[in-house]
């Protein structure tokens, strides 16, 4: 779990705890939360810092909130100020200044350069482009790409990504980072990846490597049409458990859907989900996995054990 989820996870169960209808159940619950690691208390210490200094940002919104009917004011305010914090939190606005190219949440874009390699930027990604001494250079700011490079043996194209280098002359490829880390997954062609202290690999196609600025992890396998689905403005799921899925989901729509049963996060989905189409993506989820989705305006949606399955 990133930690601009748990950021997020926190936040919720602050206001949740203030709810006058919190029982005790959700209590022991967020007992369980916290105590599962030191990032759930840094967090949850995070997001009381935040919201203290927020404290005028609440009141405002409380107070544009006075016509929604008063037993719905904890949550709706709770929903507002979680989407105040989300923007404080992960406004991107740093990196699209220093960004040639960039996307916003759930927004996809092609761009040709000047050689005639072509990037596909995913959602909520910023990066740059330099050709010059010799050499085709992209830095990756945040979020993913897919890259289609034209060769050049006089001008190795590079992409850097935090720290992590991917060196190709002609080749296709995905570079996607998240959280001082990056995942490097290679289509077609030959590509290097390498990080500080000299320590890199040579990929074949069909391979992948996650690394961070001093280590790369063991090259994996991994399934082509599964991992780039989004360029067909898609999502692949096979047997993966709730909790990846509503994160993978969280990443292409504007605010938080939010789950807080762990039992719940552990269960399977398969499915291919249409990007744009999110309340059709959230009904598929309540039949298949018998789930309830309250929303607390269009910016908050949390998944709850309740509806009954629709039989096979």
């Amino acid at each position: 779990m990133t930690d601009d989820e748990l950021f997020a996870q926190a936040s919720a169960w602050h206001f949740r705890l203030q709810a006058e209808d919190v029982s005790s159940h959700e209590r022991q619950a967020f007992t369980d939360w916290l105590a599962q690691s030191d990032r759930h208390g840094q967090a949850w210490d995070e997001a009381q810092m935040l919201l203290a200094a927020l404290q005028p940002a609440a009141r405002q919104a409380h107070r544009s909130l006075a016509k929604t009917p008063r037993t719905a004011w904890p949550w709706a305010t709770a929903a507002a100020l979680l989407l105040a914090l989300g923007l404080a939190w992960q406004t991107p606005w740093a990196d699209r200044l220093r960004a040639d190219h960039y996307t916003v949440v759930g927004e996809s874009q092609s761009i040709e350069l000047a050689d005639g390699s072509r990037i596909e930027l995913n959602t909520d990604a910023a990066l740059s482009v330099e050709f010059a001494h010799g050499e085709r250079r992209i830095r990756l700011l945040r979020g993913e790409a897919w890259f289609d490079v034209r060769h050049d043996a006089s001008r190795p194209f590079v992409v850097e990504s935090d720290g992590v280098q991917v060196r190709v002359l002609g080749t296709q490829f995905g570079v996607a980072r998240q959280d001082g880390h990056t995942r490097v997954q290679l289509v077609q062609g030959r590509v290097e990846a390498s990080v500080a202290g000299d320590a890199k690999v040579v990929l074949a196609p069909g391979q992948a490597v996650d690394a961070t600025r001093r280590q790369l992890a063991a090259v994996k396998i991994f399934d082509v049409d599964q991992a780039f689905a989004w360029r067909q403005r898609q999502l692949v799921f096979r047997q993966q458990p709730l909790g990846e899925v509503i994160r993978e989901l969280n990443r292409y729509w504007p605010g938080r859907i939010l789950v807080f049963d762990q039992a719940l996060e552990r269960r399977a989905v398969s499915g291919v989900f249409e990007i744009d189409k999110p309340e059709a993506v959230l009904r598929a989820l309540q039949l298949t996995l018998g789930l309830q989705a309250r929303q607390y305006t269009p910016y908050v949606t949390v998944l709850q054990p309740g509806m009954a399955a629709t039989p096979n």
